[in-house]
């Protein structure tokens, strides 16, 4: 258990270093023009990269999203609504849904309806942006590990 959890920590870890790292990227542009410096991207610093895009079957996505609908209602959506109220995170999708359900608009039932149809449209909105992104790849999620490795060229012992 202690192993499992100190294994999630490292992950959590280096999943905030490279949230930093993108943020740091994002900003790049913007402290560059700054300073009349380059843009510094991960090409640029001699780093592999590639975009993907899990390429999942829409009855799977909208199972996902039906079961997470479910799991959000059974922990709390409609309490965290209800505090986020006014505030700028009260916008995101399922929010505003659960603001109608407390102010009486909806019935349990049409929330959890209308949860579900913003989710899926927003799902069908970020396919569609990346559909549009040329550096995008599309991959089945049982190919990723295999994509991966031949277009970064990562040895098959690396993990």
């Amino acid at each position: 258990e202690c192993a499992k959890h100190a294994i999630g920590v490292v992950r959590a870890q280096r999943a905030r270093t490279h949230g930093i790292a993108a943020l740091e990227v994002s900003l790049a542009p913007h402290a560059a023009r700054m300073r009349d410096e380059p843009l510094r991207t991960l090409s640029s610093e001699g780093l592999s990269w590639m975009l993907l895009f899990l390429d999942v079957p829409w009855s799977a996505i909208d199972e996902r999203i039906a079961r997470r609908t479910q799991i959000m209602l059974e922990t709390g959506l409609i309490d965290e609504a209800e505090r986020t109220a006014g505030a700028v995170a009260a916008s995101a999708v399922g929010y505003p849904q659960t603001r109608a359900y407390l102010d009486g608009w909806s019935t349990n039932e049409e929330l959890r309806a209308s949860l579900e149809r913003a989710t899926r449209r927003y799902a069908r909105r970020q396919r569609a942006w990346f559909r549009s992104e040329p550096a995008t790849l599309w991959v089945a999620p049982d190919r990723v590990r295999n994509v991966v490795r031949e277009k970064l060229r990562w040895s098959a012992k690396r993990r």
